[in-house]
C-alpha cells in the first residue's frame, strides 16, 4: 500500500469510527437529551456530571479508543510515523461532525486524549493522569486539559532531547508532538467559540 492509500484509508476509517456517538448510545436508557442537559455537550464530562459517573467514565474510554485505534492501526500496517496523526485527527473530526448523529457532536476532549495516548504513550499517560487529578480536584475539565497538555509537551520534549536512540512507544517523533499541540489549540479554540469558559462545573 502506497502513502496516498494509507492516508485515504486513515481518513475514512478514522472519520467513520469517530462518528460513533458513544455518549448517546450509552445513555439511551436514561431518556436524557444531552443537548438539553448541563453544558449541552454530548460527551463524557457532561454524562459524568449529569447522568452517571460510571457511564461517564465508560464514554471517556470509548471516545478515547475511537481516536486511538486508527493511529494504532496505522502503526500496525507500517504507515510512516509522521503520518499517524492523520487517523486520530480524522476521528476527532468525526466526533465533532458525526455522520451517525446528524453531524451534531461533542467537544472532542476524550478523543484528543486518545490521540495523545496513541501517539506518545509515556507522555500521554503522564499528562492524562495529572489532568484527571486536576479535574477531580477543581471540577474543571478545561483546567485539567490544559494541565495535561503542558505535561505532555514537557515530558515528550524531554524524552526526545535526552533519549534520541529510543523509538516508539517511548519516544514520539516531532511531527506527532507538534500535531498534538496544534490539535489542542483547535480543541480549545472551538470550545471557546461555542461559549465554553474554564471554571468549576457542578
Amino acid at each position: 500500500m502506497d502513502t496516498a492509500s494509507h492516508v485515504i484509508a486513515m481518513l475514512i476509517f478514522g472519520y467513520v469510527l469517530g462518528s460513533i456517538p458513544f455518549a448517546k448510545l450509552f445513555t439511551m436508557r436514561s431518556g436524557v437529551d444531552l443537548f438539553e442537559t448541563g453544558t449541552g455537550n454530548p460527551g463524557a464530562a457532561n454524562v459524568f456530571r449529569k447522568i452517571d459517573r460510571r457511564i461517564g467514565v465508560a464514554v471517556f474510554i470509548a471516545d478515547g479508543l475511537k481516536a486511538a485505534v486508527p493511529i494504532l492501526l496505522a502503526w500496525a500496517l507500517g504507515t510512516p510515523q509522521d503520518l499517524w496523526f492523520i487517523g486520530g485527527w480524522a476521528a476527532v473530526a468525526g466526533h465533532w461532525y458525526p455522520v451517525f448523529n446528524r453531524f451534531r457532536g461533542g467537544a472532542g476532549l476524550a478523543c484528543g486524549a486518545g490521540v495523545v495516548l496513541a501517539l506518545m504513550p509515556i507522555a500521554g499517560l503522564a499528562g492524562i493522569t495529572l489532568g484527571m487529578l486536576v479535574i477531580a480536584k477543581l471540577k474543571s475539565s478545561g483546567h485539567g486539559a490544559l494541565t495535561g497538555l503542558i505535561v505532555v509537551v514537557v515530558v515528550s520534549s524531554v524524552i526526545n532531547v535526552f533519549a534520541v536512540d529510543v523509538d516508539f512507544p517511548i519516544r514520539a517523533e516531532w511531527p506527532a508532538i507538534t500535531s498534538v499541540i496544534a490539535l489542542a489549540f483547535i480543541l480549545f479554540g472551538r470550545a471557546a467559540a461555542r461559549g465554553w469558559k474554564p471554571g468549576r462545573k457542578e
